[in-house]
């Protein structure tokens, strides 16, 4: 047998498949442009015709969404013999879990939707390179985009939130692990590959004084405005640079304290109903709000965000002070951790000394192909590193869609080895971990298969529903 790799990524059980569908459904519209000799499916799988697969409870599988994801795990590089009874598991699956959300009357809220899609689109448009060059892609507007993606992003939402709610519990104790390691035969034990760890320090650029009295001057002339009888919601969505509620003229409705950031919180719960703030300052920029109505620690509120523009020069000054940066760590006047904490943009990794945090892991090792998956342009950079040095400053755009420059300093480097319980104890308790929820969804899954009215002429012809039936 050959020994398993711990690769995040291409470990494909139920969990990570199923966040696997959940961004390759949010892609769907993206496959509709795609080059399809590229992501062609071979001819025996296609379905000319769109047609119900099958009925499972209240949801429907179409030909189409097959044929759909299918095409969008052959373009990810996941392709086998048996990809198609693969796809048709996990949608079957998907849809199970919807069913059984809906009897759990499990329910997202509108905020995280937005949220969720406002994501995608940024995604979209660093892939792309800008908003406009969303549109022309696709051929519709942000706002057309947005009401196509709002009931998928809610249904795989759903989907998360049910399956969370069914592994929610699982643990793994030191004891389980080392019975479960000991148990590996030698030819069975994990390969690690190998791991990296990664610093930055991020310095976003600073607008000029210029900019931040130009920006000043016109949200006072918005606010002036709006006093004198213009409506909020019309010149939030005219001139709102907040793109997750310009287009709702501003608006989050149900937001319960401790969703805005504490500056934004301040004021906007120190509002009486329909009473215009006086401009105020966050790390996003610069606003103005009107409180719309507010039940106990819940409001719902509208509010205009403007950012002063960064110029060619602000970015080249971001760039022109951490290379000096650097060149005060390499000269020892200043460590990189210190440099970290003292002038870094980011405040998630300032202050650990600008330790990247792998996401999968909750910890400071990224594997090559999570560095793939995150930024091959970081991976191309670390490679080239040797342990301790530091890279010139690169540009980097931001989630937030901000512009940024960061240097970066490879902290160590773990070779490709064979998993050990000394070195590699988090990503064994997470392996493991991953087994065990597995096993818990399958339960889960066999058990709630008897209980659901299901219809399909074709669906008796899969593996895995047959399986199914045969366990019974």
């Amino acid at each position: 047998m050959r020994q398993l790799r711990i690769i995040t990524l291409k470990f494909m059980n139920k969990l990570s498949l199923l966040i696997i569908v959940f961004f390759s459904y949010l892609s769907i519209v993206f496959s509709q442009n795609t080059n399809q000799d590229s992501l062609s499916l071979k001819d025996s799988d296609l379905v000319l015709v769109d047609g119900v697969f099958a009925i499972i409870g209240d949801n429907v599988i179409f030909h189409s969404d097959i044929n759909d994801l299918m095409m969008q795990y052959q373009s990810q590089g996941f392709d086998s013999p048996n990809l198609k009874n693969q796809v048709v598991e996990e949608l079957f699956f998907q849809k199970i879990l919807l069913h059984f959300a809906a009897i759990d009357s499990l329910e997202i809220d509108a905020n995280e939707i937005e949220s969720t899609i406002e994501q995608r689109i940024s995604f979209f448009e660093q892939q792309l390179g800008s908003k406009e060059k969303v549109e022309d892609y696709f051929n519709k507007s942000v706002i057309e985009l947005v009401n196509e993606l709002k009931p998928i992003v809610e249904n795989q939402l759903l989907v998360q939130k049910m399956q969370f709610s069914i592994v929610k519990d699982v643990d793994v104790s030191p004891s389980e692990l080392n019975e479960f390691y000991n148990n590996l035969t030698p030819d069975s034990i994990p390969i690690i590959e190998t791991q990296f760890q990664v610093a930055q320090i991020l310095k976003e650029p600073e607008p000029s004084i210029i900019a931040i009295e130009e920006t000043l001057s016109k949200l006072e002339e918005l606010r002036n405005r709006i006093l004198k009888g213009s409506d909020f919601s019309t010149m939030a969505i005219l001139y709102s640079e907040d793109p997750g509620s310009s287009r709702n003229g501003g608006a989050y409705y149900n937001v319960k304290k401790g969703f805005f950031v504490k500056e934004f919180e301040a004021v906007a719960f120190s509002l009486q109903p329909d009473e215009i703030s006086e401009i105020f300052e966050t790390e996003f920029g610069y606003h103005i709000v009107q409180l719309i109505d507010r039940r106990g620690n819940e409001i719902d509120v509208r509010h205009i965000l403007m950012t002063p523009k960064i110029s060619n020069q602000d970015m080249l000054d971001a760039k022109s002070f951490l290379q000096s940066l650097k060149n005060d760590i390499i000269d020892s006047t200043m460590d990189f951790s210190s440099a970290a904490k003292e002038f870094s943009s980011d405040k998630d990794t300032k202050f650990n000394g600008g330790l990247l945090i792998n996401p999968n892991t909750n910890n400071s090792f990224f594997s090559i192909t999570e560095f793939e998956s995150l930024d091959l342009s970081l991976l191309n950079e670390i490679e080239l590193l040797s342990v301790g040095l530091i890279t010139d400053p690169m540009y980097i755009k931001l989630p937030s869609g901000k512009e940024a420059y960061r240097i970066l300093k490879l902290v160590s480097k773990k070779n490709e080895h064979i998993a050990n319980l000394i070195d590699d104890y988090p990503y064994l308790k997470n392996y493991f971990s991953n087994i065990k929820q597995e096993r818990i969804l399958n339960e889960w899954y066999k058990d709630k298969v008897k209980d659901i009215y299901i219809s399909s002429s074709e669906i008796l012809n899969y593996e895995f529903y047959s399986n199914l039936i045969n366990n019974e």
